[in-house]
């Protein structure tokens, strides 16, 4: 098979080229977690193919950079599972996991996100986070959908972005039930997929439209 076409099977987003002709191959991680055998597997492949070692991202994946071509399919087979199979990747803090400010399971909720999320076509990338707490490490007030954990529920925020346009989200509700938190968020990207223009995230759709639409479509107010 040629290499084109072996990248093109793959998972979503398990490989990525560079400038310099190589890949970035992406492991597999959810919420920032990887599993022994997996992390085993990775440092031997980077021992074996004498790679320069693996990176964090921001997006709370490892990295491993500088993959020749001529040696990509043997590196994927022995790293494991590769790249999402959800198509909008959550991000979460540790919540009351591991924190002690948490008030909410953050990496549960986000784990459920990325599932509810994954039947939705929508007109461009979506980011989304779940933060246990109003600290929100999360960073969920700059996604285009964010949770975050209060002691009486969630908060529920849409039209986020952290990019060189940033805009912090605009509050759709407050000290609600999870299972109601996912009902909004539904309705608010129901309303962004049918009146948005092709490639415009939520922020920039929401600075168009106005937040008083949004909520509209979702409330019916």
């Amino acid at each position: 098979m040629e290499l084109k076409a072996f990248i093109e099977q793959l998972p979503m987003r398990a490989v990525k080229p560079r400038k310099d002709g190589t890949f970035t191959v992406v492991p597999r991680m959810s919420q920032g977690k990887l599993a022994a055998d997996h992390l085993i597997a990775i440092a031997k492949v980077v021992e074996e193919y004498g790679l320069e070692g693996v990176r964090l991202s921001t997006g709370q994946r490892l990295l491993i950079d500088g993959v020749p071509g001529a040696v990509l399919p043997e590196v994927i087979e022995k790293v494991g599972p590769v790249g999402d199979i959800y198509k909008h990747k959550v991000q979460a803090c540790l919540g009351t996991t591991g924190c002690n400010l948490g008030q909410q399971d953050s990496m549960a909720v986000a784990a459920e996100l990325e599932e509810f999320l994954n039947d939705y076509e929508l007109p461009t990338k979506l980011k989304s986070s779940a933060s246990g707490c109003s600290m929100c490490c999360g960073e969920s007030m700059i996604r285009d959908v964010g949770l975050v954990g209060k002691k009486h529920g969630w908060t529920v925020s849409f039209g986020g972005n952290g990019g060189k346009r940033a805009r912090q989200a605009d509050v759709l509700a407050q000290d609600v039930p999870k299972e109601e938190a996912f009902e909004i968020i539904g309705r608010a990207l129901d309303f962004y997929a049918a009146n948005a223009k092709v490639k415009e995230r939520t922020a920039r759709f929401v600075e168009r439209v106005g937040i008083k639409a949004v909520e509209q479509a979702v409330f019916g107010r």
